[in-house]
């Protein structure tokens, strides 16, 4: 188990993890079974052909076409904020985002100026959906495992901030949404504006959108097989870094205003904690 240091005042690190695939009653599931998988496949062949179509148009009409397959896709996002609105507020700011499952690019590419920071994919399906994404929102990423890259990409923004949105998910893994991991400064602190978004993801069917043991390909293709979800989006106050404060400080200025506006606990706990636990938890997925 991870050393007592870690531990928050609240959750422990089992309360963000959820082991269980589903919670209620399963009748509904089973009945609703076949439609899923149809919906999967008929999504993934939509994703392949809306990509491909705008992959070689203008910008607009990209963002317009992939408004069209978040429909078909059954992806439906509330934020109370416009696209202009949106777009003035994280403008040359990196946006710092609570992560709650392998669909949180979906609603975050169809924001303006959208730039996402990625790792890397465990499962090759989701990451050859999330390319054509990229292609059909008129998205950009920039791949993080290689630091040089990195680096060079955050000195050029930092010289061309406008027209630039940097969005990260500083948790670097995925919670319950009963509590936050807490945040890494790397990305917080590079002299720029942070931008806290608050995600909510509503599913339906008793789904647990991460459980602790499931494969990417299988909570990506669970997901896909849902009638409708729902990503609610909240952007907050910009956050700039005060003379005296230091990296860690910051970062954790901004998760506790991200998890003040959902209501939850923002804890120590780390990704590695969490693996940790993970690697010592037994019990199997249901």
């Amino acid at each position: 188990m991870p050393n007592e240091k870690n531990t928050c005042h609240s959750p422990s690190v089992a309360d963000l993890c959820t082991a269980q695939v589903w919670k209620g009653r399963a009748l509904w599931r089973w009945l609703y079974l076949p439609l899923g998988c149809a919906l999967v496949l008929n999504r993934l062949q939509a994703v392949v052909f809306i990509s491909l179509i705008a992959w070689p148009l203008p910008v607009a009409a990209k963002q317009l076409m992939y408004r069209v397959l978040l429909f078909i896709l059954g992806v439906k996002i509330t934020c109370k904020m416009s696209p202009k609105q949106v777009a003035a507020h994280t403008d040359g700011c990196i946006v710092a985002a609570n992560h709650i499952s392998v669909f949180d690019h979906f609603p975050v590419l169809a924001m303006p100026s959208a730039t996402i920071m990625v790792a890397n994919s465990d499962s090759p399906l989701g990451a050859a959906t999330a390319f054509l994404l990229f292609k059909c929102s008129g998205g950009t990423f920039w791949k993080v495992s290689d630091k040089k890259m990195l680096a060079r990409r955050i000195r050029e923004f930092r010289r061309r901030p406008s027209g630039t949105a940097l969005y990260t998910t500083p948790e670097t893994t995925i919670n319950n949404g009963h509590g936050l991991f807490r945040f890494r400064p790397e990305m917080l602190n590079r002299g720029l504006p942070v931008v806290p978004l608050a995600l909510r993801l509503n599913v339906p069917f008793g789904l647990t959108a991460n459980p602790l043991h499931a494969s990417g390909l299988m909570k990506f293709l669970r997901l896909l097989a849902m009638p409708r979800i729902e990503f609610e989006m909240s952007y907050l106050a910009p956050q700039v870094r005060t003379a005296h404060q230091s990296d860690q400080a910051f970062a954790d200025q901004i998760q506790q205003s991200i998890a003040e506006h959902l209501a939850i606990a923002a804890c120590h706990w780390t990704r590695d904690d969490k693996y940790t636990y993970r690697s010592t938890d037994k019990r199997a997925t249901r």
